[in-house]
């Protein structure tokens, strides 16, 4: 069911293309771990793991989950997933090993009024959350319900949660818009904020800043301990509807599909020091320090994160679907033909392509009668989601 409110007719001009300013250092790249949406709390879809070898990979497991996949998260020896419940509303909660892909644990029915929810890990604790705003941390090796928490004042919940220093972050719409920092031990409340307009904005997150972004490139920086704001990137249009931000080389990477150019914020004063050839509605980027990796109307290219320069592309069945990660220097993506392919990050040569069995979809960010779908890695393997299948491959 496509759930997204009519945005607001612009009544300005679009941001203009903005004087790159001075690189604020180099980006962290996760290790490891996959803990949520495009890998890591800053959405950069990048990964060193030392354990994932050189492509060519092989399959190491297939399971048919029986209805829509959502984005993996692998840690601890597992792999977590949520899948659209067959006989109706609601999706439930699967802990595989990562080895087998064998059941660690007895599903979770996680409930909700429509057919979305999403996944965080951290702190030795996984996090569910589903459309209804129930968020819920689970004993990872068991299954065990540790605590639960009805996100209090909004009713569409369509955000993924994110983890960061003892902190659950996500977002919630329906009347106006509210961002939610969640205590990770407790599920207590720590602090809470308006936004226009809390929808399909996974909070990117480091050190400095809780970063969203909603319709019109809506955009607000916090402080990550007290909720402080640090800045609002206010356009002159708004509306339901948003696209999680990625936080790579000192911006905030954002877009929307309200006819309003790409653009990258500075991290620190929210100032637009850029804008980039993108469709509003294409997939998030990827980022491996200066290198970025964009997928635009099904081809995948690679741009300098300061120039903004194409240096290559490569256009596979001309259906790449995925956000793209980066592991290991290896770019991966999908095709809506069920294609995957590894490619080398640093040349755009392929080196390595499977058939997974399915159509692995894009991930629709405005759609609540399925899981938020993306690839995921980590402890040796890289994981797709393909329709109703989790693939995971490794060497």
């Amino acid at each position: 069911m496509k759930r997204r409110r009519t945005t607001a007719v612009l009544l300005g001009a679009a941001l203009s293309v903005a004087v790159l300013v001075t690189p604020a250092g180099a980006q962290p790249t996760q290790t490891g771990v996959s803990t949520t949406y495009q890998l890591n709390a800053r959405h950069n879809g990048s990964m060193v793991d030392t354990a994932v070898g050189a492509p060519p990979l092989s399959q190491k497991w297939s399971r048919d989950l029986g209805g829509s996949v959502s984005y993996p998260v692998v840690a601890d020896g597992r792999v977590f997933a949520t899948a659209v419940s067959p006989d109706g509303y609601g999706t439930t909660l699967y802990g595989m090993d990562a080895d087998s892909g064998n059941d660690a644990w007895k599903p979770i029915d996680l409930g909700g009024t429509f057919r979305w929810s999403a996944l965080a890990y951290g702190g030795g604790r996984l996090y569910a959350q589903n459309y209804d705003g129930v968020l819920t941390a689970f004993d990872p090796a068991t299954g065990k319900e540790i605590w639960h928490v009805t996100l209090p004042g909004q009713y569409s919940f369509t955000s993924p949660p994110t983890f960061a220093g003892g902190i659950v972050y996500t977002g919630g719409a329906g009347s106006g818009g509210t961002l939610y920092a969640v205590d990770a031990a407790s599920g207590s409340m720590l602090w809470t904020q308006p936004v226009a307009n809390g929808d399909n904005s996974s909070p990117a997150v480091t050190a400095d800043g809780v970063y969203v972004s909603y319709a019109c490139e809506q955009t607000y920086a916090f402080a990550p301990k007290s909720g402080n704001p640090v800045w609002h990137h206010e356009t002159e249009c708004s509306g339901g509807g948003g696209r999680t931000p990625v936080v790579a080389d000192g911006g905030v990477w954002i877009r929307d599909d309200a006819g309003m150019t790409p653009s990258v914020l500075n991290a620190a004063d929210g100032k637009v020091r850029g804008t980039y050839e993108a469709a509003g509605g294409s997939p998030a980027p990827a980022f491996d320090g200066h290198q970025g990796y964009f997928v635009d109307g099904g081809v995948l290219q690679e741009r300098h994160s300061r120039t903004l320069a194409p240096r290559w592309t490569f256009e596979g069945d001309g259906r790449i679907s995925t956000a793209p990660i980066v592991v290991n220097g290896y770019v991966y993506v999908g095709s809506r033909t069920g294609r995957l392919w590894a490619l080398n990050g640093a040349t755009g040569q392929s080196v390595w392509s499977t058939d997974v069995g399915a159509p692995i979809n894009e991930p629709d960010e405005h759609n609540v009668s399925q899981p938020l779908a993306g690839l995921g890695a980590g402890g040796g393997l890289v994981v797709v989601p393909a329709t109703n299948l989790l693939v995971a491959y490794g060497k």
